[in-house]
């Protein structure tokens, strides 16, 4: 699948429950031996849930979809605090990595921090996710802190905060190199 052919669109609130089915397969393939099992199934169930994903539509979180024609390979999610974008998700279909759909990816999340007005982008990403990581500091990231969140039920996210600031001629460094993506969440 060429690039070109790739489009986002709006994931709308009757699509909320669609999400789960691919954040499953995604997270499974990208997490197993990062984090343990039993902590990947109650962060998708947390975090994934309908009515979670369809109050963080309403409250102005962007969610998109990846289209490659007119099925999803991927989403990301999104929102404008203060000038900044911050990257809540950006997962790829495994069967597309490899194929420069991940950089194009933040490539969009680049245009949209431009046309909202941010001057700034910022993620978190697990430290063990050393495929993301290569991806996020080929587009220009780097890491600004580290932060370790209790999420309950003794879980916690072990996480690197990267960002990358918006000049005025700035661009996604890598555009057409490899890259998976996963802000870590």
């Amino acid at each position: 699948m060429n690039i070109a052919n790739a489009s986002f669109r709006d994931v709308i609130p009757d699509e909320a429950a669609a999400l789960q089915p691919m954040a499953a397969r995604i997270w499974w393939d990208c997490y197993r031996g990062m984090i343990s099992d039993v902590q990947i199934a109650r962060m998708l169930e947390a975090m994934y849930d309908p009515a979670r994903v369809a109050g963080e539509l309403r409250a102005g979180v962007r969610w998109e979809w990846l289209l490659l024609g007119c099925a999803p390979a991927g989403y990301l999610s999104w929102e404008l605090r203060e000038g900044t974008l911050h990257l809540h998700k950006l997962y790829l279909e495994k069967a597309w990595h490899g194929q420069g759909l991940g950089q194009h990816m933040l490539s969009h999340v680049d245009d949209r921090a431009r046309a909202s007005g941010a001057s700034r982008i910022e993620l978190r990403v697990n430290r063990a996710n050393d495929r993301a990581l290569r991806a996020y500091h080929r587009a220009g990231y780097h890491r600004v802190a580290d932060d370790v969140r209790d999420i309950g039920h003794g879980f916690v996210m072990d996480d690197h905060i990267l960002a990358r600031d918006l000049g005025p001629t700035s661009e996604v460094a890598g555009r057409s190199g490899p890259g998976q993506g996963g802000s870590g969440v």
